[in-house]
């Protein structure tokens, strides 16, 4: 049997709460925190309007995914 391989985020909490949106109003959405595979930490806002199990696994795989590709780069 293969090892199991951890998976490349996890979500760890929501939020509903409000984003101040590009014209000035407000947005109620979900901000929902994860962790990567390297354990850094962080958050994406969806719109409650937005608000799926597709929305959101997209926006965190997009967000973990740019957040692994600097993890431990140095300079």
């Amino acid at each position: 049997m293969a090892p199991e391989t951890a998976p490349a985020w996890t979500v760890i909490s929501q939020q509903e709460t409000l984003d101040l949106g590009p014209n000035g109003s407000f947005i109620q959405g979900v901000k929902v925190g994860f962790r990567t595979a390297s354990c850094a930490l962080g958050t994406v806002f969806i719109p409650s309007d937005a608000y799926t199990i597709e929305r959101v696994r997209a926006a965190v795989a997009e967000r973990a995914a740019a957040m692994e590709s600097v993890a431990g780069l140095t300079g």
